[in-house]
C-alpha cells in the first residue's frame, strides 16, 4: 500500500536568472542600435528598433510598476509612437524612371531631434523604474534581483 501523506517537497520556480539574462540581452541590443541610430537593420531605421527594444524592456518590468507609473510610462510610449507616425525623421520618396523604381528617404532634422529626445526620456524612465523595483543589480542595503 502507498502512503500518500509523504508526497515529497514542493519546489519554487525562480525566474530571476532568466529575467536577468533577458534584461541583459535587451540592453545589449539597445546599446548596439544607439551606436548608429540613423543606420538601417532588416529594413528599419535603428531608432525604430530602439523604440521596440525599450518597449520590450518596459514589458519586462511593467508588472512591478504601480498603476500611476504604468499610466505615466504608457503616455511617454504613446508620445514616441505618435511622434514617429506623425513627424517621422525619415520620409520615403519613391523615384520612378523608365527602367526601374528606386526608393530613397528625405531626412527631417527637427523631427529626428524631437523623437530622439522623447525616446531617451522613455528609455531613462523605464530603466529608472526597473532599477527602483529591483530588476537590476542589488544596491548595498536594498533589495534587488540578486
Amino acid at each position: 500500500m502507498v502512503n500518500y501523506t509523504d508526497a515529497g517537497k514542493e519546489s519554487e520556480w525562480n525566474e530571476a536568472s532568466l529575467k536577468a539574462r533577458r534584461l541583459h540581452e535587451i540592453q545589449e541590443l539597445i546599446n548596439c542600435f544607439k551606436l548608429n541610430p540613423m543606420g538601417m537593420t532588416a529594413g528599419k531605421f535603428n531608432y525604430e528598433w530602439l523604440l521596440m527594444n525599450v518597449t520590450i524592456l518596459y514589458g519586462e518590468g511593467r508588472s512591478k510598476y504601480s498603476p500611476k507609473e504604468k499610466t505615466e510610462v504608457d503616455g511617454i510610449k504613446k508620445t514616441c509612437e505618435i511622434s514617429l507616425e506623425k513627424c517621422p525623421p525619415h520620409t520615403p520618396v519613391i523615384k520612378q524612371s523608365y527602367s526601374h523604381r528606386h526608393m530613397s528617404y528625405t531626412f527631417n532634422y527637427d523631427s529626428y531631434v524631437r523623437f530622439v529626445n522623447v525616446l531617451e526620456y522613455y528609455e531613462n524612465k523605464v530603466k529608472d523604474l526597473n532599477d527602483e523595483h529591483g530588476l537590476t543589480t542589488k544596491n548595498k542595503g536594498y533589495g534587488g534581483m540578486f
